[in-house]
């Protein structure tokens, strides 16, 4: 079994934020396929945060998105996956929270389960199964690491979108040809 990401570094409503939105943002990489007309703001809003810009019109957009669209829905879905992205960055970007590492846990577990999800309908699709939950909780592990040890939370939070870019891509184009077996639109 796999260790969980030390949630509990994630100690201020920024670093609990960060980890959140990147989580949210390798998510992006499945619910983007097919029709999800929140796919831009949810992107834009992933890069503004880290870069202190104004995101207000995408909170409103994704508010709107997430209040037609909830997550809780058939996990074999594409739009499961949509709306959990939304509720993921909103989530992150929400300091109500009593505590950040409160929050980043709820934030782990919700993403985790995802990738869980899709690793058990891609193993039925697929027999080269991605193993995509273990690897996310390895993206996270590190992502903690990276947030907590600086002392400039969106510098670090920009450095790990950039380097996950390319697997950001990856991800996206396996799920792309998954999406085309499970017939996801």
């Amino acid at each position: 079994m796999n260790t969980l990401p030390n949630y509990q570094a994630l100690d201020t409503p920024d670093q609990a934020g960060a980890f959140g939105l990147l989580c949210s943002a390798r998510l992006l990489a499945v619910a983007a396929l097919g029709n999800f007309p929140c796919a831009r703001d949810l992107g834009t809003l992933v890069r503004a945060w880290g870069e202190c810009a104004d995101i207000a019109p995408q909170v409103a957009s994704m508010k709107r998105y997430s209040a037609m669209f909830p997550y809780r829905d058939n996990v074999e879905s594409p739009s499961y996956y949509r709306s959990l992205s939304v509720d993921l960055a909103l989530m992150s970007i929400d300091f109500t929270e009593d505590q950040p590492a409160d929050r980043a846990r709820r934030l782990m577990f919700m993403a985790t389960q995802a990738w869980g999800n899709l690793d058990d309908i891609v193993s039925s699709r697929d027999s080269n199964s991605g193993d995509f939950c273990k690897r996310e909780m390895e993206s996270q592990a590190r992502d903690i690491s990276m947030i907590s040890s600086g002392s400039d939370v969106r510098r670090a939070y920009l450095d790990c979108l950039a380097r996950y870019r390319e697997e950001y891509q990856e991800r996206a184009r396996y799920f792309c040809r998954v999406a085309a077996m499970a017939s996801w639109s």
